[in-house]
């Protein structure tokens, strides 16, 4: 499936991410306003339990729709639906609902659905290089490391779905740090691929070039528009070991 086939969907929630942002902060997104990178760094801090929160909502509320996902699954298995609706991907069920791929993994005993705005296939290309230490799986935590002069919708939703998925995919906490020294980061580590101080680092970097790239105890996310989402979704399928 080609971008464009999601860019509708995908389009309208970067508005509504900047818009909810710009409602916090009415200079969201200006470069060199040191106030969106507090709100962002924030957000990370407590993304992980609104997002699995809001999971919980679809599941529990909404009843109906997880009726026609848990539906569409058996009719993805028995092979009645077309691939943009629905195809399997290393013995996983994908099917697309509502401009999100959905699929089920097995986590420490729990069946976790998860929704991602790209599926497997379309991250193919999407190259992981690179070999990380052990190091990078001691401790609770895990420091999402963004760069403080960066702004925008897609930025947001990669930073947002690593961080939700941290708990889930690798069962750790997520605590939001700064790539360098910025006026708004007085009270967060400054941690990036170069210099991680021995800490777990996720660092999220803008990249015409997607990818992945590993290396000590850091990950790097690279892109830029869908691209750094892109990266960010081929990653958190190679922690729930859809991807190789």
């Amino acid at each position: 499936m080609k971008d464009v086939d999601i860019s509708k969907a995908l389009d309208e929630e970067v508005e509504v991410e900047e818009k909810t942002f710009k409602e916090v902060d009415p200079d969201f997104g200006v470069k060199d306003d040191s106030k969106s990178i507090v709100v962002m760094v924030l957000v990370i801090a407590g993304v992980f339990a609104l997002l699995l929160g809001g999971f919980k909502l679809y599941g529990g509320l909404t009843s109906a729709a997880v009726v026609d996902i848990d539906e569409m699954h058996k009719d993805n298995l028995d092979g009645k639906l077309g691939e943009e609706e629905g195809y399997t991907y290393n013995g996983f069920s994908f099917v697309k609902v509502d401009g999100l791929w959905w699929t089920e993994v097995n986590r420490l005993g729990t069946l976790v659905k998860i929704p991602l705005h790209f599926a497997p296939k379309e991250l193919e290309e999407i190259e992981m290089t690179g070999e990380l230490s052990s190091d990078f799986n001691k401790g609770n935590d895990v420091y999402i490391s963004i760069d403080p002069e960066a702004a925008g919708g897609h930025y947001v939703i990669a930073m947002r779905e690593i961080s939700a998925n941290v708990g889930q995919g690798i069962n750790r906490n997520s605590i939001g740090a700064c790539t360098k020294e910025h006026e708004g980061c007085e009270d967060r580590e400054i941690l990036n691929c170069e210099n991680t101080k021995g800490l777990p680092v996720i660092e999220l970097e803008v990249s015409e070039s997607p990818g992945i790239e590993l290396s000590g105890t850091c990950i790097k996310v690279k892109g830029t528009g869908y691209g750094i989402i892109k990266a960010a979704n081929r990653l958190l399928y190679q922690w729930y070991d859809v991807m190789e």
